[in-house]
């Protein structure tokens, strides 16, 4: 793993769930509005695009690439950001955002798999919230949910391991 996270995480096995506080994390990303369905299509559109800026401003990632979900209202309107973590904050400009991943107490779940396959995933992690009585950070919009702090971070690139049963994303919801 290229960034930092609890210890206890590192040793999660796939699908277990566990609490983590963790550390603010610096990225840059992208924002975008899309339907449930469109959702797929977003990732490919947004980050070359922050890929670009990051060349072109010398800007290294230091760890996985990730969603972001800001407003959720499934399935007729997400607003989400695709980006990348980054050694530092980052001055941003034009549709690049500058932000970071909040430190604070999160529920997590590694899962190993497709991506297409992370709706049940992120089921399980609700109700386990549920089941415990965690409360996440987020509150009733116009917009639907928003949340504070809802992540997945994708710690596997495809272009270097063609297994998606090997597909490690690792799936965070900032808890109060």
């Amino acid at each position: 793993m290229t960034f930092l996270l609890a210890t206890a995480l590192l040793q999660a096995p796939p699908d277990e769930i566990k609490i983590v506080q963790r550390k603010a994390v610096p990225y840059l990303s992208m924002r975008a509005t899309v339907d449930g369905p469109g959702l797929g299509r977003i990732f490919p559109t947004l980050m070359p695009k922050l890929d670009s800026w990051m060349k072109e401003h010398h800007v290294q990632p230091r760890g996985p690439v990730f969603f972001r979900y800001i407003y959720v209202d499934m399935p007729k309107r997400l607003d989400v950001e695709v980006g990348t973590i980054t050694h530092t904050r980052v001055k941003a400009s034009g549709d690049v955002i500058s932000s970071e991943i909040p430190a604070g107490k999160y529920v997590s779940l590694t899962h190993f798999g497709d991506y297409a396959g992370l709706i049940p995933p992120n089921g399980k992690l609700q109700d386990f919230a549920r089941s415990k009585h965690l409360e996440f950070k987020m509150r009733k919009g116009k917009n639907g949910d928003e949340f504070v702090g809802r992540f997945e971070l994708y710690e596997t690139d495809p272009d270097k391991e063609p297994d998606k049963n090997k597909w490690e994303t690792n799936i965070l919801y900032m808890v109060k």
